[in-house]
């Protein structure tokens, strides 16, 4: 009797067991999409993996000829998908899909369909495009949103108060994605631009706290209109230093004021020396400003503390007065030596950029910027042999400049009378060769015959 029991309670513990195990085991082997899996908020749960791949597909290929607008305020930009070969992924996202609770050991992928079912499984569509066309379109939009903000500062040009101006920052990173999303989502075609607000530090009202309204120093160089990376780089470096205010005893920094000159800050592409050739180079065209702020600093007589000359000489502004700056490398850097705050305005018309340099007293001393000493350094003659010109020809592929040494005073007076004569600096600057070409090619008649 109790053997007969115990075989009778062996034989249901494997019943249930068997029937436990297939309620658990059972849907591990299912053929369909688990309850509770959504692509892009869309039930594909109770589908199989064709139905799945015919749905994506459906989607890619609305999405294909997708365009939406970018937009802040009144502005608009259009982009398309073709324009930045965007396309949907079928293949990754029907695995992904495909995957939910397929991955991984048994009690894994039990617990991920349980989890699906209860509280829903989330899937984005998989999407490749081109990061720099997109990229592309992305600077021309900042190129148009991006504006630095403006301090309060006074005018050389009207003589008046310019005011603060607020400025703006497209946020690149949270851009891209924003796009991307719109893009393979049927129900968004509008997307509004993350910009960020940039504040001036110095408004009207500073401005007339400080009591700074007297002319120190001020300077003027030209630039051509018709180079616009350049122009666009010296208006960009002007607007970033108009306005700061330096208090008595602090330092200028060219550098740390304007920050570094790259494509994300602004600056474009222009032609600069580097090592005694103009090459091109992002922020071109800043040293033009650092230039003549240098020579409104010595006009105010105020203390400069760093400053190198540039290799080659410069067309817009005299020998042995320009600054040039390398950002992390070389600076200019003055000292307001002056009882009173300074203020530095830098303002572009037209083709002229004005730096002033303002106080609140107007200075009793004047100064005068001298030249003297100066030595031509004549150009080297380079021969470069020539296979295309016969022997005996030259050519002159590059005509040479000179170069020039030169020594720059500063002199200042008071009521008419000389109080300090300043040596500024020593400048070389390197001559451009003259490269000439001499043939290496054997005539005709000079063919040897046996």
């Amino acid at each position: 009797m109790k053997k007969q029991w115990l075989r009778s309670a062996v034989i249901l513990l494997v019943i249930l067991g068997l029937s436990v195990s297939g309620y658990f085991v059972k849907p591990l082997f299912w053929d369909k999409v688990y309850a509770g899996v959504a692509l892009e908020g869309v039930d594909v749960g109770g589908r199989d993996k064709e139905e799945i791949a015919q749905i994506i597909a459906m989607w890619q290929k609305q999405q294909r000829n997708k365009q939406i607008s970018v937009y802040y305020g009144d502005t608009v930009f259009k982009v398309d998908a073709q324009s930045i070969d965007f396309d949907i992924d079928v293949d990754a996202t029907v695995e992904e899909v495909w995957s939910v609770g397929r991955k991984g050991p048994l009690w894994e992928r039990a617990k991920n369909i349980h989890a699906a079912l209860q509280k829903g499984y989330r899937i984005p569509v998989r999407v490749r495009y081109n990061e720099s066309k997109l990229d592309n379109l992305v600077e021309e939009w900042r190129d148009t949103i991006d504006r630095p903000a403006r301090n309060a500062a006074l005018s050389i040009v009207t003589g008046g108060v310019v005011p603060q101006e607020q400025g703006r920052k497209l946020d690149v990173e949270d851009l891209r994605p924003l796009v991307l999303q719109a893009l393979k989502r049927p129900d968004v075609n509008n997307v509004p631009l993350p910009v960020t607000l940039v504040y001036p530090t110095i408004t009207v009202s500073d401005l007339a706290r400080s009591g700074i309204r007297e002319m120190l120093g001020s300077y003027t160089t030209q630039f051509d209109t018709k180079d616009v990376n350049r122009t666009t780089n010296v208006k960009l470096a002007a607007w970033k230093i108009n306005g700061h205010i330096i208090y008595p005893g602090e330092t200028f920094s060219f550098n740390e004021t304007v920050g570094p000159r790259e494509k994300t800050t602004g600056f474009k592409e222009a032609m600069e020396y580097v090592d005694g050739e103009l090459v091109p180079g992002i922020g071109g065209g800043v040293c033009q400003v650092s230039s003549t702020i240098y020579n409104s600093a010595l006009l105010a007589n105020l203390n400069i503390t760093e400053r190198y000359n540039h290799s080659k000489p410069l067309g817009y502004v005299p020998l042995g007065r320009d600054a040039t700056v390398v950002y992390g490398a070389l600076d200019f850097k003055f000292v307001n030596n002056t009882a009173s705050p300074i203020m530095i305005m830098a303002e572009v018309d037209d083709n002229k950029l004005h730096v002033g340099i303002f106080g609140q007293e107007r200075p009793s001393e004047l100064v005068e910027l001298v030249s003297t000493d100066k030595q031509l350094i004549p150009p080297s003659i380079i021969k470069q042999p020539d296979g295309s010109l016969y022997l005996g020809e030259t050519k002159v592929e590059k005509q040479g400049k000179p170069g020039y040494e030169i020594t720059t005073i500063r002199v200042v007076r008071n009521q008419g009378q000389e109080i300090r004569r300043e040596k500024l600096s020593r400048d070389r600057y390197l001559p451009d060769n003259t490269i000439i070409k001499v043939g290496s090619k054997m005539p005709p008649f000079a063919a040897v015959t046996n």
